[in-house]
């Protein structure tokens, strides 16, 4: 493992912007170096040199980081990040037709394992980690809401009960998580922990936000209202929106 928080925040930066240029004065912001360091440019010089050494012990060629007019780019293809892809595929899956779920739910699949813990936890929490890191939980949370979706119009409602479970735990707050949760538990005649869910989310909405459910959960509990399960691929504005909230 490369050793170093500001080596590997050079690398994580360079990679996130794999054959694009990452400027000098954006990675003397990233590494605090005009406030801990003299000469910050040479600071950033010496830190760059240092990655490309690293890199060549491990197997790099001389010119996989390069300098460039005002900064430097990492010559690597972008699908070689697994940030870089996961976004990709991401988008891919929300731009299909609404009546490819098998299609989505694979895409999906293959982009979120591509998760292997949290996102940048190796590099210093600097403004262009800290966004890259942010947007790409947005983006996790939409790839999970729309898979679980697609798995829900696939009618594989075990799977959708044991991820939402999971997702839940993470983000308990995400009321339409809780109601596809609860969707998949009646669809398989488990009605008593429905019904617990539902209790569960009202109870942690109540205590942290001092809200009722919304419209979405409560016709989960509601025998006088029709729940209608999401689009299987939904538009990507409203899966951002649905991450954002």
């Amino acid at each position: 493992m490369l050793s170093g928080a500001k080596l590997r925040t050079i690398l994580a930066v360079l990679s996130l912007r794999a054959e694009g240029e990452v400027r000098r004065d954006e990675l003397i912001e990233e590494l605090d170096l005009v406030r801990t360091a003299g000469d910050a440019i040479n600071a950033v010089h010496a830190h760059v040199a240092r990655l490309r050494r690293w890199l060549h012990r491990h197997g790099g060629n001389a010119g996989l980081v390069e300098t460039v007019h005002c900064g430097y780019r990492l010559n690597i293809d972008r699908d070689a990040v697994d940030a870089n892809r996961f976004v990709r595929l991401v988008e891919h899956a929300l731009n299909l037709a609404p009546n490819t779920p098998s299609v989505v739910a694979t895409i999906l699949e293959d982009a979120l394992s591509l998760w292997q813990g949290d996102a940048l936890i190796d590099a210093l929490e600097g403004p262009l980690v800290t966004t890259a890191a942010d947007e790409l939980y947005r983006w996790r949370a939409a790839a999970r809401a729309t898979l679980i979706d697609a798995w829900l119009a696939l009618d594989h409602n075990q799977k959708v009960a044991l991820n939402a479970r999971k997702f839940i735990s993470e983000d308990p707050l995400n009321e339409s998580m809780r109601a596809r949760h609860i969707i998949a538990l009646q669809r398989m005649g488990r009605y008593a922990e429905a019904v617990e869910a539902y209790n569960d989310a009202e109870l942690v909405l109540s205590r942290e936000l001092g809200i009722r459910p919304g419209t979405e959960l409560r016709a989960t509990h509601d025998p006088a209202t029709q729940y209608t399960i999401p689009s299987a691929v939904r538009h990507r504005e409203r899966a951002m929106t649905d991450a954002r909230l």
